[in-house]
């Protein structure tokens, strides 16, 4: 008789206790025909149309084949996770329901990729994602942090939880997060103002009927440790409580005096699961004690600055001194309900509200031309200045706010089917900041040997160094999908803005606080046609605004003159982008192949970039650059066979900068050509175990991104991207062991660029080992 944690589920049933080998006794036989017929009595019926086997066939001694069968009467509590993406559901009421039915490209990063490559921060994770490229923290305001541009378009104010603003700059991680969405090109008409790149969301873990415990820790280079826990518990038939935690202690592999240590815990207690209402409760609690690495100088070599360590310098040199520091502590709560009213109207109500403290001093490496540069490449040891004048401190205490009322309806008007969803998204933040000042600092270090230890270099926060800003969004949309036909459809979304950011400096204190409004309209429309039940074609415009003072917990400067702050003597329009897309969506064996390639163009006017010192050098100082990206994305997700899983996706990407002066023509910045990431599982098990030996896989795949220029002027070159990448994973009962080994061509590759000042480069060769416990 089976163990008490032994299992059958209907397919065991039939594969491996029904098929028996020659050489068993006639006893175990009839015993495992004793439990299928246990089944039977307890509600198994057969799911196909199969003749029942005759007395000679059930009797044959080789083997006894059975058809299908299914059990009635219990709740299959776990979730099948989809790796066809197509099918992933997005918990964004104001969005389609699926991927499949959104008519714009949108990248997800699955459940089980997280897994499978153990990727631990949204950063690591966005690298399955191609067009998303990082810059590194930005001048004055002490940007750092997660700082994505989507097709060479910033996006540091566009990440999202659950469809919810994720308030605030810092390292996020994926402790809590089941998958990652990016939405490609403008969203505005669901997002509001802000969004002219695109959109990334992280699906948070919910609580779900059932009882699941599982434990995990990982152990790699640099050292790192890592430990999670996920315990969801049934209280009562509808009701359930999930509880997630994380530590983490890491020194970044290759990167001399960087490290990243978090720690996190998260709860969802959900209500009405499996009901017309549902509501979930959910905190999140993220705290981080790390070292920030503002990577290497930027050498100039005739015309054109790259990375140092692209010419001799060691790619384990930092610049990083004691007195440098990255402390958060990260507050989030979420509240999300929903009913169904009628067959024909639901009601929704998402609400967030958010709380950050962070604390951050860091030094920046400035470039290396001129003397520095000829002495470097001579083997000479330079001096090197810091840039921004030697780097930013500051403390930074913000809130934010956000609430999302919507109803959806479904009804007819004749012979047109409408899908209309209706509400209003209200959101405010907040963001008060103490800018640092250091004593006993020097701006000067050696270019190969930097020191670290500055005992005698502290941090004063004097109050003329205080800053303030805020913003708040009042917006109402409206989307309407009409089915003309059951094949032809069209998608009309259409949203307004009224928008507001304030800004204050106690430098600048007797301007008063600065002001500046908006109000736009985000519109968007498509067609999709269904060529048949597993094919759409689609084509879609969007356009979405950008008001100043966005990013509020990211860019606060002094100089409130050319900072992307309210400035009541400025002009200050908004960026806009246009984005058309035509594109379709594919499935093949029966939806577990999911396939997608989109033809797009972004137009963008009042374009801007920094300098050093935060300041904007163009777009909102004159008329504004433009900007003009095209490319094709192509994807490819789920399973080729039963036993082997594909992950595959590619953009090719070009731009130009437009309505420019001096830069019209070049190349437009942080936009690499091309792009891919492939990630490929094959279950050996049936091929080198017997059916009761567990699980076995093996797996791997590629990263790459073509070089791009850092800067609008085309004078700073990054070099490409490449990771080779490899993973062993074996699965018995309820124990998971798994091997990772990552970049193991040791390639000298870039997380991040910024102008012509500097580089980050990332970890060469890494291994991780990792244990697990499931029950």
């Amino acid at each position: 008789m089976p163990s008490k944690n032994e299992h059958f589920s209907p397919r065991s049933l039939k594969d491996g206790l029904v098929c028996a080998d020659a050489g068993q006794s006639s006893a175990a036989k009839w015993q495992k025909l004793a439990l299928l017929a246990l089944g039977a009595g307890l509600g198994v019926t057969e799911t196909g149309d199969a003749d029942a086997q005759d007395a000679g066939t059930a009797s044959d001694t080789a083997s006894v084949s059975l058809p299908a069968v299914k059990v009635h009467g219990q709740a299959d509590t776990a979730v099948p996770e989809p790796t066809n993406t197509n099918n992933t559901t997005l918990d964004i009421g104001r969005m389609p329901d699926t991927v499949r039915e959104t008519p714009q490209i949108i990248s997800v990063v699955p459940k089980a990729l997280i897994e499978q490559q153990r990727l631990f921060t949204l950063d690591q994770a966005l690298a399955n994602v191609p067009g998303i490229t990082m810059s590194t923290g930005e001048g004055n305001g002490g940007m750092n942090g997660d700082q994505f541009r989507i097709r060479g378009q910033q996006a540091r104010g566009d990440i999202y939880e659950d469809g919810l603003r994720d308030f605030g700059t810092y390292v996020r991680d994926t402790f809590n997060t089941e998958s990652v969405e990016v939405v490609k090109g403008p969203s505005g008409e669901y997002f509001g103002a802000g969004n002219v790149g695109g959109v990334i969301n992280q699906t948070l873990k919910k609580a779900h009927l059932g009882n699941h415990y599982a434990f995990d820790q990982s152990i790699g280079s640099g050292m790192q440790y890592r430990g999670t826990g996920d315990v969801n518990y049934q209280l009562g038939k509808h009701t359930a409580l999930r509880v997630n935690g994380m530590y983490n202690k890491q020194d970044v592999a290759d990167r001399n005096n960087v490290r990243s240590d978090r720690y996190g815990v998260a709860a969802d207690l959900g209500f009405g699961l499996g009901t017309k209402t549902t509501y979930h409760l959910n905190y999140q609690w993220l705290g981080s004690r790390g070292m920030p690495d503002y990577g290497v100088p930027m050498i100039l070599i005739g015309n054109t600055y790259s990375p140092i360590t692209e010419h001799g310098l060691n790619r384990d040199t930092t610049y990083t001194r004691s007195f440098d520091r990255d402390n958060s502590n990260i507050h989030m709560v979420t509240s999300k309900f929903a009913t169904e009213i009628s067959k024909w109207l639901t009601l929704s109500n998402d609400t967030r509200f958010s709380h950050y403290h962070r604390e951050y001093a860091a030094t920046t490496p400035s470039s290396c031309s001129g003397t520095c540069a000829s002495s470097f490449l001579s083997g000479g040891n330079p001096t090197l200045p810091y840039g921004a004048g030697g780097g930013i401190a500051y403390q930074q205490d913000g809130w934010g706010i956000q609430n999302v009322m919507m109803g959806r309806s479904k009804f007819n008007t004749g012979f047109l089917k409408h899908d209309i969803r209706a509400g209003v998204d209200i959101n405010y933040a907040k963001d008060d900041r103490s800018m640092g000042t250091y004593v006993n600092r020097s701006n000067t270090q050696t270019l190969r040997d930097p020191y670290y230890s500055s005992p005698s270099t502290y941090i004063t926060w004097p109050s003329t160094g205080r800053r303030m800003t805020d913003f708040q969004d009042l917006g109402l949309f409206l989307a309407d999908k009409i089915h003309l036909t059951k094949k032809l459809s069209v998608f009309g979304t259409f949203r307004w803005d009224s928008y507001q950011s304030k800004f204050w400096s106690a430098t600048t204190a007797a301007a008063g606080t600065q002001s500046q409004s908006s109000n736009r309209f985000s519109p968007s429309a498509s067609v999709m046609y269904d060529i048949t039940k597993d094919a759409t074609v689609y084509f879609t415009f969007a356009r979405s605004y950008k008001p100043v003072g966005t990013d509020a917990s990211s860019i606060v400067t002094n100089n409130a003159a050319s900072a992307d702050v309210a400035n009541n003597g400025r002009d200050l329009k908004p960026q806009r982008s246009d984005l058309f897309e035509v594109g379709s969506k594919l499935d093949f064996f029966n939806k577990r192949l999911g396939v997608t390639g989109a033809l797009f163009q972004i137009n963008q006017n009042n374009s801007y970039t920094y300098d050093d010192d935060g300041s904007i050098i163009t777009g909102f100082q004159d008329a504004g650059t433009g900007r003009r990206i095209r490319g094709v994305e192509l994807s490819a997700t789920g399973k080729i066979t039963q036993d082997w899983d594909i992950y595959a996706t590619y953009a090719y990407m070009g731009g130009k900068v437009t309505k420019s002066a001096t830069l019209y023509g070049n190349q437009a910045p942080q936009l690499p050509h091309n792009t891919f990431s492939v990630w490929s599982t094959y279950n050996l098990s049936h091929l080198v175990l017997r059916p009761s030996q567990g699980t076995l896989k093996v797996g791997g795949g590629a990263q790459y991104s073509s070089g791009y220029w850092s800067n609008e002027a085309n004078t700073a070159r990054m070099p490409y991207n490449f990771s080779l990448n490899g993973i062993v994973s074996y699965d018995y009962g309820r124990y998971h062991v798994q091997f990772n080994a990552n970049n193991l061509t040791n390639q000298l590759n870039y997380g991040s660029a910024f102008n012509t000042g500097r580089a980050v480069p990332l970890s060469g060769r890494t291994f991780m080992g990792s244990f697990g416990l499931n029950f």
